[in-house]
């Protein structure tokens, strides 16, 4: 049933829409990348900001992978003593949108991706990914549960 209600979301107006347009932002991102690199170029050099885009993205995702680890720890626990991790899904979730923009190469990005590493920004954007699939979530947790980690 849960497999169905997924697929007529897809095929919903205002899902393609949102979809369309979040697809025409990623792929505008990546231009307005290309110019900032290609003009700041001219003042630092090639090598030198390609390699300092790649470091900050590289650096990211290392302090988000200890974020992860941090935070898996603590799931692990409440799962344990039969407490619903909410909190920790949605620090999970900011993670992972602000590891998917660090490991997007280029300035912005990396600035965006650095921002939402902030526990309040993380924890915003975490609440409105885990708000629109708290239902699952749960079901992730009584599966969990069962298993005990």
């Amino acid at each position: 049933m849960l497999k169905t209600n997924f697929l007529l979301k897809l095929f919903r107006k205002g899902f393609i829409i949102k979809l369309l347009l979040l697809t025409l932002l990623y792929m505008l991102l990546p231009l307005i990348e290309i110019f900032i690199i290609m003009y700041m170029s001219d003042y630092f050099g090639q090598f030198l900001l390609l390699g300092l885009a790649a470091s900050t993205g590289l650096l990211g995702v290392l302090i988000a992978l200890l974020q992860v680890n941090k935070t898996l720890i603590t799931l692990k626990e409440k799962i344990r003593n039969g407490e619903y991790p909410g909190r920790e899904f949605m620090i999970l979730a900011g993670i992972l949108v602000s590891s998917l923009l660090l490991i997007t190469p280029g300035f912005i990005t990396d600035l965006l991706g650095f921002l939402l590493l902030i526990p309040f920004f993380r924890n915003e954007i975490g609440k409105v990914i885990t708000g629109k699939i708290d239902k699952t979530l749960r079901e992730i947790y009584e599966y969990l549960r069962l298993y005990e980690l």
